[in-house]
């Protein structure tokens, strides 16, 4: 009897599992035509988002791994009718069949417009392209670009992907951490929804200021090819990805190169400095730059293997190695402003060089219910080399002569480790991560010097998302140790670090969010060294291993709206850092010293309003946004305030296979310390044909401005400076663009890799201005 009621146990078990993991699938057609690139949602009564993605060129679809209860089935595509399909009690694998929808009557005084449809969750949005989107794309950039999403900036030809929020933009494939050139590979066709974190949790981080990841269609056997360049018409310069994949079985082996490079023979500077002495008159010298050259290239080549056996288990190996180099040769008159008679000839040369290869080694194993545990591990090694030659030259007679070259290496480890639980309407999340680095430097010309410095940081994190009806909470805590040591001096500091989301949706169109939390400020590890390296005749930069930690209190506010073609959005961010790592400058025997300590009080406050509209008539989609950075920085021996206005605006463009952009945005600049930073002030234009799976177009920055410069200023009291530099190539800098993306017979799924850890900070003490 015992043994039959065990059996019986077992069986309900199972059974209970498999009811847990249920499939629907079926086929959109309007008339006897498949319609492609369909949006299929699939959400509860409440409108609470289970499942989604975009119909094949067979316009099929498939859901996975879903629970019983009743749903709610939502079709919509470009120029057709929505349609809502009812599931009551789905309790077993469902095959819909064959779904008809019908066709939109377009009148032509009367349009109807699909725009992107955007769900929003407790911890991110989903963000679903239209069919008209993925078509005026050619890959995963420029289908970013077409989106608009708020906060989020995007230069095609820089090839970067920036955020109006603080730190880093985190880019993810199904999950896993990518470059920006495997972005660059995706097909717009693959891309099923994109999931925007503007405010991520504890999983990816404190620099994240926001995360994109890209949910694709999974292949299977075959092959993939995808080729991206630029070809220069104006300037010396490039940028290449080329990217392949070949699938065998349960094996999938890929290979991508990335590259670029730039060559102006019209860069300058020009720099005002004043010295305010102890026992002389202040001395105030200009610095008028003559054109010369500078030059910087990057390759990164990557190559993966992995494997994965069903839905159990995904292993996968890459092999990085990053290559970097860069050479400035900067020349200028530099004079006293109330002599510029007694004059000397000034030149600044550095050349620099990096490498790193790194190995990374990931584990997921999908359990039962709903979880997963993920293992990574990470090993790193940079090596740099760093030359600087400094020379002050009147008439023949050289005055100043400064040469410093720095060798450096760092050996680093990475590991870590998650485990995740997904409920109905919750999400539990708890890991640990572990970083350890040596770095050893040594410093030799003018001044000379080896140092040795080992880091350790780990964290714990515990985290509970939860929504119940239009109200969403997540509750976080992270705990760390963090650990510095250089021949015997450095710090050893732990934190419990607490994290609030709380968000509440009016309806459907409008929502609110506010996030709270403190995390810690780590000292940059090039500025813990204790070298001193001499700038010029007067100035001297100078480590400081004395640093500490500092706290960071940050709160955000987010106000969301969007109905038919309006969408708008309010953000405000106040943030406070307690005893920031901040610069000061040191008078010393006549000398100027550049260093880092821990200061009073750094505050930023930075409203900021979003506006979007469209896409009009399905050819013209339109964005601004415009807001204030209020700044306060407190040191021991100085009190600064700064207030700026910026604003940015794009207008998107595409009718049959042409699409075009313009963007432009003001300088957005940033305080810290004593010195403020000038922002970028650019604007950009392109136009693009698509031809299949062949995109060529010629775009060109800054076609309107002959003036492209950006600078700094410092307001020490002591050296107060003032510093622009200027390229003449980056303005009406014109280049042709190709992409081609190819696949083959791919049928394999590649699970989704949730784990990306690299190590990239060389932590070497720089000298030049």
């Amino acid at each position: 009897m015992k043994r039959i009621t065990t059996t019986a146990a077992f069986l309900c078990l199972c059974t209970l599992i498999i009811a847990q993991n249920l499939q629907l699938r079926g086929r959109i057609v309007s008339g006897k035509e498949p319609v492609e690139f369909a949006n299929v949602i699939l959400q509860t009564k409440d409108s609470t988002f289970i499942s989604g993605g975009v119909t094949d060129q067979r316009g099929r679809f498939s859901m996975n791994n879903l629970q019983k209860g009743n749903y709610q089935l939502q079709i919509s595509g470009l120029g057709y009718e929505t349609r809502q399909v009812s599931l009551q009690d789905f309790t077993s694998t469902l095959d819909l069949g064959t779904i008809a929808i019908d066709s939109a009557a377009i009148a032509l005084k009367e349009v109807t417009i699909t725009a992107a449809s955007v769900i929003n969750q407790s911890d991110r949005k989903l963000v679903f392209p239209t069919a008209h989107q993925l078509k005026a794309s050619t890959d995963g950039l420029t289908l970013l670009q077409r989106l608009q999403l708020n906060r989020i900036q995007v230069d095609p030809i820089r090839q970067t992907i920036t955020s109006s929020n603080q730190g880093d933009v985190q880019l993810r494939i199904n999950g896993a951490k990518v470059e920006i050139q495997e972005i660059l590979s995706l097909r717009p066709e693959d891309v099923i929804r994109i999931e925007y974190h503007d405010e991520p949790s504890l999983r990816y981080g404190d620099n994240a200021a926001a995360v994109l990841d890209y949910i694709v269609r999974r292949h299977q056997t075959g092959g993939y090819i995808g080729i991206n360049t630029n070809i220069p018409i104006s300037a010396i310069w490039s940028n290449n990805n080329v990217t392949a994949k070949i699938n065998h079985k349960n094996s999938e082996w890929g290979i991508t190169y990335y590259g670029g490079y730039r060559s102006f023979n019209n860069y300058w500077r020009e720099n005002s400095e004043t010295f305010n002495f102890a026992s002389q008159p202040s001395f105030t010298r200009v610095e008028d730059g003559i054109p010369d050259k500078v030059k910087m290239h990057w390759d990164y080549l990557t190559m993966t293997y992995s494997y994965q056996e069903a839905e159990k288990w995904f292993i996968n190996v890459a092999l990085r190695g990053g290559f970097r180099g860069n050479k400035q040769n900067t020349q200028s008159t530099l004079y006293p402003i109330n002599n510029p008679d007694n004059s000397v000839a000034m030149k600044d040369y550095t050349s620099s060089d990096s490498k790193s290869p790194s190995l990374d080694i990931y584990l997921q194993r999908n359990l039962k219910n709903n979880q997963a545990i993920i293992l990574n591990a990470v090993g790193t090694y940079i090596r740099t080399y760093d030359d600087r030659t400094y020379e002050e030259k009147k008439h023949s007679d050289i005055v100043t002569d400064i040469y410093s070259a720095t060798r450096g290496k760092k050996y680093s480890f990475i590991g870590e480790g998650i485990y995740e639980k997904r409920f109905t309407n919750s999400k539990f999340s708890t890991g640990i991560r572990h970083q350890q680095s040596l770095t050893e430097n040594k410093y030799a010309g003018t001044s000379s010097a080896e140092t040795q410095m080992q880091e350790a940081y780990t964290t714990a994190y515990v985290e509970f998302g939860s929504k119940v009806k239009k109200f969403n909470y997540s509750l976080g805590l992270q705990g760390s140790r963090s650990w510095f040591n250089q021949e015997g001096e450095g710090y050893q500091q732990y934190s419990f670090l607490p994290r609030l989301r709380v968000g509440y949706s009016f309806s459907d169109h409008a929502s609110i969010r506010y996030q709270g939390d403190i995390s810690r400020g780590t000292p940059a590890l090039s500025d813990l060294n204790n070298v001193e390296q001499l700038i010029d005749s007067l100035q001297i930069r100078r480590g400081n291993p004395g640093l500490k930690m500092s706290t960071v209190y940050n709160n955000t506010l987010n106000v969301d709206y969007r109905k038919g073609l309006f969408s708008g959005s309010l953000y405000l961010l106040y943030q406070y850092q307690h005893k920031p790592n901040m610069e000061e400058t040191i008078r010393e025997n006549d000398l100027f010293i550049r260093t880092i300590a821990n200061q009073r009080s750094w505050q930023k406050l930075n409203p900021e309003i979003e506006v979007k509209v469209g896409p009009i008539k399905n050819i013209i989609s339109l964005s601004v946004a415009t807001g204030i950075n209020y700044f306060d920085s407190r040191g021991h021996n100085y009190h600064h305030t700064y207030t700026n206005w910026y604003y940015r605006a794009s207008a998107m463009a595409s009718y049959k296979n042409w699409s075009s952009f313009f963007e432009i945005q003001s300088h957005r600049n940033n305080f810290y310390g004593e010195t403020l930073q000038y922002g970028e002030n650019y604007h950009i234009l392109g136009v693009n044909y698509r031809y299949k799976q062949l995109t060529a177009g010629v775009m060109v920055l800054n076609p309107f401005s002959d003036n492209y410069k950006v600078g700094s200023e410092n307001f020490s009291s002591y050296a107060p400076s003032k510093n622009w530099m200027y390229i003449k190539e980056s303005s009406r800098m014109f280049a042709i663009s190709l992409s081609w993306n190819f696949s083959f017979g791919r049928k394999y799924e590649s699970a989704e890799k949730r784990l990306h850890n690299e190590d990239n900070n060389a932590g070497t003490l720089k000298s030049g201005k």
